[in-house]
Order: C-alpha cells, then sequence, then structure tokens
C-alpha cells in the first residue's frame, strides 16, 4: 500500500504552496497519510485521527503535530501512547491490519526559549524517545504489524546530534525493525529527518521524494514529502 510521510511546516492552505500541497496529496491517491504540523484546512477528509490540540505552544484549535488519514477506517485508536510523553504529538491506530503509529518527535530546542521555556536542549526530545520505546515495545507485542510515521528530527545515521540523543533514538526500536528512510537524502542532498519505521512482517521502500518547493518556486515547507510502499 501507498503511504504519505509529510511535515507541512503550518503552510496556510490559500498559500500557493498550501494549494499545491491540496493537489500532490490528491495526486498521489494514497491508502495513508501521516502529516506533521499540518492546519485543518489541509488535512484530508475521511478517516482522520488527531493529535490531541494542546503542545504547549499557542494554538488557535486549526494546528495539530500530527494527523494520519487511512482509506479504511481506525480501530483502537490510541491518542496518548505514554503517560510521560510530550502531549500533542502522538496518534497510533490499527487500520488495513497494521498498527501505524504517528509520532512528531520534538526539536532539540522544544520549549527552550519559546513555549513554556522550561526545557534544556534535547530534554524533551529525550523524554519523548523514551516514551516511545516502551509503546513500540508494547505494541509489537499485538497480533498487528507496526509502521511508525513521522518527524523523527533526527537525522539516521547520526550526523551533527550528540551521540546520546542518536542512541535514545535508536534504542526506540528493536532490532528486528528496519528503517527504509535511514541513509537517504532529500532532492537537496540533505539528510532526511521524516521516517519511516517497519517490524518484521512488513517492508517498505521509498518511491518519491516531494520537494520543498513548487515548480514555480513558491515554499511548500521546511521538509521534503515522501512516499513509501508498505506491503
Amino acid at each position: 500500500m501507498k503511504s504519505l510521510n509529510w511535515n507541512l511546516e503550518w503552510r496556510p492552505p490559500r498559500s500557493a504552496g498550501g494549494k499545491w500541497i491540496v493537489q500532490k496529496i490528491q495526486s498521489l491517491d494514497s491508502d495513508l497519510c501521516c502529516l506533521t504540523e499540518v492546519t485543518e484546512a489541509l488535512t484530508p477528509e475521511g478517516e482522520v485521527i488527531r493529535s490531541d490540540l494542546d503542545y504547549g505552544y499557542d494554538n488557535k484549535g486549526d494546528r495539530r503535530k500530527v494527523v494520519m488519514w487511512s482509506r479504511e477506517p481506525w480501530k483502537d485508536v490510541d491518542l496518548q501512547g505514554d503517560p510521560e510523553l510530550p502531549g500533542g504529538r502522538f496518534v497510533s491506530g490499527v487500520t488495513m491490519g497494521i498498527r501505524y503509529i504517528g509520532v512528531c518527535i520534538p526539536w532539540q530546542s522544544a520549549h527552550v526559549s519559546t513555549g513554556r521555556k522550561d526545557r534544556k536542549s534535547w530534554e524533551d526530545h529525550l523524554i519523548y524517545c523514551r516514551g516511545l520505546t516502551r509503546i513500540i515495545e508494547k505494541y509489537r507485542k499485538e497480533d498487528f504489524p507496526v509502521c511508525v510515521l513521522g518527524d523523527y528530527n533526527q537525522r539516521i545515521p547520526r550526523v551533527r546530534q550528540p551521540v546520546e540523543v542518536a542512541k535514545a533514538l535508536a534504542a526506540c526500536f528493536p532490532s528486528d525493525f528496519s528503517i527504509c528512510t535511514a541513509g537517504m537524502n532529500d532532492l537537496e542532498g540533505k539528510p532526511l529527518i521524516d521516517h519511516c519505521a517497519v517490524s518484521p512482517g512488513l517492508s517498505a521502500q521509498v518511491t518519491e521524494i516531494i520537494p520543498k518547493q513548487t515548480p514555480d518556486g513558491n515554499r511548500v515547507s521546511d521538509h521534503a514529502g515522501i512516499v513509501q510502499e508498505v506491503s
């Protein structure tokens, strides 16, 4: 099945980039979309699960850190994941026979000099990784294979992030999981930070990388979109 993973950087729906995003999503005709930093107006209609509104920053009510859309209905939906997980950055559910986990792992400066201003650099990121480790360990015991999509906010393999931060992300995934986006670059030659990890029994292959600008040069996002075939 075709899945789309894309951080939209809160792109306004009426902007040139926003209009292009809508057309691109429609043209892909995906079976599943994981959209991060997305406004409500850019969320496809239909079978949708949304992260909590409160992610610790001002929100007028139309922004979600994570949204997942499926061609088929969701069941066993989980919007918390783990009690220690930083809020508003997680969704999960079962659809089409797969347990999907949608994440938006905090970037290194989350709530450091903005937002609540109560964190040190990488602190929220590390807390999230510890929670995600427990979540994946719980769900891998189910009868469904697991696919973890979203904004990991790290390059894989490590580039400049602290060694302990890279190790914390790696520890989220059991040794028999595979990350199909590891080592890949966007169309500008920069390592991806949006990734797709799958458990044994699933395979995933990147089939398209979506540029950060429209063909006319209008900004779409600071993240490349990623299309994968999951089977």
